[in-house]
């Protein structure tokens, strides 16, 4: 087989296999619908993927998730040291705010995706979102990753994902500047009026400076 040929080929098995996840399972025929692949071409690099348990068929024909691939997300979850770092500052902001609390980082294709929660207290409560994604534009974590932050160094957005669920976000930065992550809330936009927004806001905001510091961010005086 070609250079190219095997390029193309991995290039469609690793899209297939992202179809495939973003839906929670896909048929045969809805999976070479969505990635505009013939069934014969998508048949085959879903064997592949069957093969060495990245996906597995279930009794209802629907491809879905398989052991391999588990281990491989739990494994580099575990690695990751934004996520492990942002831990503790995640458990404040969701023991002060009682709001679900996430991290974010850039995604593919210009999305935000979620990485971490640490879920909230109240009775009606957001969760839910680890491991999807969400556009950057018009989003408030979208517009924390993207530094389009306001003057006090959060962003807030109603509505935009799902109705009637109200976000509050704030960047991450490293050592040389770049925004490397997001904190954010979520909650029902009934609870988080503007005064809320903006306490949550300030929390953020703060937790963020920290972790930033600790990834050796410096501001100057």
């Amino acid at each position: 087989m070609a250079p190219g040929d095997v390029t193309r080929s991995a290039s469609r098995t690793f899209e297939l296999l992202g179809a495939i996840i973003e839906h929670g399972g896909l048929t045969l025929a809805d999976a070479a619908k969505t990635t505009d692949l013939a069934t014969s071409t998508a048949l085959r690099l879903i064997r592949s993927l069957e093969q060495t348990e990245f996906v597995l068929r279930g009794e209802d024909n629907v491809y879905r998730v398989g052991p391999r691939l588990l281990q491989i997300g739990a494994k580099a979850i575990a690695d990751n040291q934004l996520l492990l770092r942002a831990q503790p500052a995640m458990t404040e902001i969701a023991e002060i705010t009682r709001e679900s609390t996430y991290l974010s980082a850039p995604g593919p294709r210009g999305t935000a995706l979620y990485m971490g929660q640490i879920e909230g207290t109240h009775a009606i409560r957001h969760m839910g979102w680890v491991g999807q994604t969400v556009p950057l534009v018009g989003t408030a974590v979208g517009a924390a990753l993207l530094g389009e932050v306001g003057a006090d160094g959060y962003a807030i957005a109603h509505d935009t994902i799902e109705d009637h669920s109200t976000g509050v976000a704030a960047p991450i930065y490293d050592a040389i500047g770049r925004i490397v992550g997001a904190l954010s809330v979520v909650g029902p936009t009934f609870r988080l009026d503007d005064d809320v927004c903006a306490r949550h806001g300030r929390v953020l905001v703060e937790r963020c400076a920290r972790l930033s510091a600790e990834l050796g961010r410096t501001v100057p005086s």
